[in-house]
């Protein structure tokens, strides 16, 4: 075969193969693989169209709405087998009817036109012509029956009640990016809504509906050919909460009214009598909870300043979200409306906690009848602890048992009774059991204070006093105070290694769990060989005078302790579930806002229940025997009410919002010889070498101030001329008195004297009273 003959055969044997395996590949999709491809191209012409479902409602015990699903009406026009001109008609007939009912209307004829000739990927979508139409228009359309117009409804979320409780409900919003994974992974669509807070989100999944959903065929145009299959779409189950909407109402407007009168000093206007406010320039927020005594359902939960939900369901503009900020971020304290104060805010309770002391010291074998001298304060290391009526007027009580130290809130008295001393004479209370920090606070502890409530939606777990608690407060004190002396004390090769300078700071914060002796100190500091020489022997000093000292338990505590100061730290719900505990004689319920939960049964306190009855009917004393601190609140009511006022103190200094602004303002009388500029040289310097430190300039022009003084002065002595906070206000209750069936809890931030929140408490139980017809005394 010659070269010519060769090469022509095969190009014709590659001609033969290559058209062999195109008739197999073919054969493969059209006859072998047909179903498989045709399933393929069935779906990539497919495309579906959803309606969102309405949520379900939230109702309260009553079922009364809370929470609803309001329908928007649209006006659309499917392309569905319907031609350009035919919808073009329809368009114009609708569009029409529109305009004489003065609805917006989304489409003029030429966009419709623009719309009908498009193609690709989003051609299939509906027209839509109009948005939130009224019910009216709607029927008008619909009675005349355009060729491919149709209405279609989709539902946003309404409360018509709208702010009330709404730290309870929640609110709904768009999904985030952080949230887009799982949401996916339950099959939400992008631009599905979801609750944000509240009973909105820990019930979301019961809530949510089912959308409904239209699968269409297209073309390879987008044009649509048919409609597949649609399925309706499904609300999501109602959710019925415990709380008793009037009642809610009752208690939020009485909050309100109280924390506007304290603010100005006026006068709360009340059915039950009109009472004058003490003036606390500061009240600006509180919270105020009400539970079932039996059953530790949630009857009420508020917590001021609110927030309307509905600004949240179809998306909050900008100006409305800052309007919800906190108004100062620097100051803890400052009111934020999102926050729900009521069951996150955790604060000391004062001379609420007494009732909890009261039961501890006669379980350790208190004679509640014996009659301790007030002589005033108790001096202790060079510190006194007073009675509030001594530091007010250097008066005393006098002679008081449990009952009328109870009534006056008598400091003095609880100071003796957690020491189980007799602090005028000496003298031991003879008690049976040695009474101390820890039986005080397992008593706390029992009755449900610091730790979780089991209420369904976020809560704080307060803080129990203990040992390690207050260790680790000190171990924080130290380290903050060696960040912020570094330069005094550590050489400059510590100061350099930014990367594990913290670190050595750590070490010796740990020093704090050991029983070191100062010359230990000073060795270890010494080996270590980070602190500058001629700094050892003070470093050692301030660590173990100012710190390690500190670390025992001390007869200080107990004082603190026994009248709900130092760090016992509680929430609103917290106090009402532990006033609740002892109106249900020392059973304990778990608390719960949504009706028919599967509860926890109630534990056992395994407190005498005798003692219980006993601190009840010293607390009946408060509201209406003489001198009782609540009498002239109660005067009068006619429903018996055991109570506890307390005026919890709030130590430190309000941050301002501009830290550098506040110290150029003051710095002259700070510091006369200070320059403003010289602060600022210094502040820069801090910030170029310890950028890691000083982020902030404020900080750093503080600390600067305070370098250029050659340490003299201190964070006290920057902060001199800022406003110190105001007490919290508390009072709690227990009514009737003699078959408690509600526990109340008010608190007011900054509200300076318990008896600011006397009235609320007071309102929330006569409402409660003439609703539910309790039996009045006269």
């Amino acid at each position: 075969m010659n070269k010519k003959k060769s090469k022509h055969f095969f190009i014709v044997l590659f001609m033969v193969a290559a058209g062999a395996i195109v008739c197999g590949r073919l054969l493969m999709l059209t006859v072998i693989s047909h179903d498989k491809w045709q399933d393929y191209a069935d779906a990539a012409s497919q495309r579906a169209v959803y309606e969102t479902a309405p949520r379900g409602d939230i109702l309260d015990r009553n079922g009364e709405v809370l929470a609803a699903s309001k329908p928007r009406y649209h006006i659309n026009m499917s392309r569905v087998n319907l031609t350009k001109e035919k919808a073009l008609s329809s368009a114009n007939e609708v569009m029409s009817i529109l305009s004489q009912e003065g609805e917006n209307i989304n489409k003029t004829q030429e966009d419709i036109k623009a719309q009908l000739s498009a193609s690709g990927y989003d051609a299939y979508l509906p027209i839509v012509l109009a948005e939130g139409v009224s019910p009216r228009t709607v029927k008008k359309i619909e009675a005349k029956s355009c060729s491919g117009v149709y209405v279609s409804t989709d539902y946003v979320r309404d409360y018509p009640k709208g702010s009330l409780a709404s730290h309870i409900l929640g609110y709904v919003g768009s999904i985030s990016k952080e949230e887009k994974k799982a949401a996916e992974d339950k099959g939400y669509r992008k631009d599905s809504l979801i609750g944000k807070s509240g009973i909105e989100k820990v019930r979301e999944e019961v809530l949510r509906g089912t959308d409904g959903v239209s699968n269409l065929q297209i073309d390879s145009m987008g044009n649509v050919k048919k409609l597949l299959s649609k399925s309706n779409g499904k609300k999501g189950q109602d959710v019925q909460l415990t709380i008793d909407a009037e009642v809610q109402e009752v208690t939020e407007d009485a909050l309100q009214r109280a924390i506007d009168a304290a603010s100005v000093g006026g006068t709360f206007l009340s059915d039950y009598g009109d009472m004058q406010m003490t003036y606390a320039k500061n009240a600006a927020s509180g919270a105020a909870v009400v539970l079932n005594v039996k059953t530790g359902e949630v009857l009420t939960l508020a917590s001021l300043p609110g927030f309307d939900p509905n600004d949240f369901a179809e998306g909050i503009s900008q100006e409305k979200w800052n309007d919800l900020q906190q108004e100062n971020p620097y100051d803890p304290l400052s009111p934020a409306p999102l926050y729900n104060i009521a069951t996150m805010t955790a604060v000391q309770p004062g001379s609420t906690f007494k009732p909890v002391t009261a039961l501890a010291a006669l379980s350790c074998g208190l004679d509640p009848e014996e009659r301790l001298y007030d002589d005033g304060f108790v001096s202790l290391s060079g510190r006194e602890y007073g009675c509030f009526l001594w530091n007010e007027r250097k008066e005393t009580h006098g002679y008081v048992n449990l009952t009328e130290g109870m009534k006056v809130s008598c400091n003095y008295y609880f100071y003796g009774i957690a020491a189980g001393q007799d602090l005028y004479t000496g003298n031991s209370l003879g008690y049976d059991k040695r009474i101390g920090n820890d039986i005080i606070i397992d008593y706390a502890q029992r009755l449900g204070l610091g730790q979780p409530s089991g209420v369904e939606i976020g809560e704080s777990g307060g803080t129990l006093p203990s040992k390690e608690e207050k260790i680790r407060g000190i171990k924080s004190s130290l380290y903050n105070y060696l960040m912020s002396q570094q330069e005094v004390y550590f050489t400059k090769k510590v100061l350099k290694d930014r990367k594990n300078f913290g670190k050595k700071f750590e070490n010796i914060v740990k020093w704090a769990d050991k029983d070191l002796t100062l010359k230990e100190i000073i060795g270890k500091l010494k080996r270590d060989k980070i602190v500058r020489p001629e700094k050892l022997s003070e470093l050692a000093k301030v660590c173990a005078s100012d710190y390690f000292s500190q670390t025992e338990w001390t007869m200080g505590d107990t004082f603190n302790i026994a009248i709900g100061q130092g760090d016992n730290c509680y929430t609103t719900l917290q106090m009402a579930n532990y006033m609740a505990a002892m109106g249900n004689g020392g059973k304990k319920n778990a608390v719960s806002l949504v009706v028919d939960q599967d509860r926890e049964d109630s534990s056992d306190s395994g407190i005498n229940k005798k003692h219980i009855d006993r601190v009840i009917r010293s607390m009946v004393e408060v509201t209406w025997a003489d001198g009782g601190s609540l009498q002239g609140v109660f005067r009068g009511f006619p429903y018996s009410t055991a109570a506890k006022t307390g005026t919890a103190q709030r130590a430190g200094k309000k941050s301002v919002m501009n830290e550098e602004e506040y110290i150029k303002r003051h710095l002259h009388l700070i510091a006369s010889d200070i320059s403003f500029e010289q602060a600022q040289a210094e502040a820069r310097r801090l910030r170029e070498e310890y950028p890691d430190i000083y982020s902030d300039n404020g900080n750093a022009v503080r600390r600067a101030v305070i370098n250029l003084s050659s340490n003299d002065l201190t964070s006290e002595d920057l902060d001199r001329y800022k406003e110190s906070y105001d007490s919290f206000a508390w009072t709690v209750a227990l009514a009737p008195s003699d078959e408690p069936e509600i526990a109340v809890a008010v608190m007011m931030v900054q509200g300076k004297t318990s008896l600011n929140a006397a009235p609320v408490v007071r309102e929330i139980i006569g409402k409660y009273g003439e609703k539910y017809k309790w039996e009045k005394l006269f």
